[in-house]
């Protein structure tokens, strides 16, 4: 990858970042705004042709969005369907929770200061709010491996992590199909890591 292909890859980790993340704050501004998609679309057409290609996944994402009367609508669903703090959820965006079984604590405990170990060898202090496997928390991180032209970590990170659960939890969407926004934005980031790794290797 180029370097400006870097950047464009950069920005198009944030942009899923900020999309899975609650829709407060700079989330809620790009997605009532509809910058989100237009950014995201931006960068698509700045990389290879698979990469482009799905730029035509976009549409039905705007189309979802404006089917919410408000974001508060948004974030209701948001909430029902994945805090942990009210109920156990539907889906969850967490990688233990996809690939580690709930008896598992010491293993699931091991695991996450594992990866956050990794952060803070990249430099990396995450906020008392962040979850290290949660999505937003493993695609802000990728954002900021693009940035910095890690190739290797990039791979790795895309090997051991996000395209090791990522898959399972888009089946688990297309399975069910009870919240199509959320449901087609994970298809989307799902579709882009793994494309993303295919280019990645040599």
């Amino acid at each position: 990858m180029s370097k400006h292909q870097d950047i464009a890859r950069s920005a198009i980790y944030k942009y899923f970042s900020l999309a899975i993340d609650y829709p407060t704050g700079e989330t809620a501004e790009l997605l009532s705004s509809g910058d989100l998609f237009t950014e995201i679309s931006a960068h698509l057409q700045k990389l290879p042709i698979d990469f482009q290609i799905l730029a035509g996944k976009l549409a039905p994402l705007e189309e979802e969005l404006s089917n919410f009367a408000a974001l508060t609508n948004i974030q209701v669903v948001y909430t029902t369907f994945f805090d942990m703090a009210v109920k156990k959820p539907s889906f969850s965006l967490y990688e233990t929770a996809n690939v580690m079984a709930t008896s598992e604590a010491e293993k699931t405990a091991a695991f996450l200061v594992e990866l956050e170990t990794l952060y803070g060898r990249e430099g990396i202090t995450l906020s008392d709010r962040d979850m290290p496997d949660h999505l937003a928390t493993e695609l802000e991180f990728m954002h900021f491996l693009c940035a910095n032209n890690k190739s290797d970590q990039q791979a790795d990170f895309l090997t051991h992590h996000l395209n090791n659960w990522l898959p399972q939890l888009a089946l688990s969407f297309l399975k069910q199909e009870t919240i199509p926004f959320y449901s087609n934005l994970i298809m989307l980031i799902a579709h882009f890591v793994e494309t993303d790794q295919d280019n990645l290797q040599p």
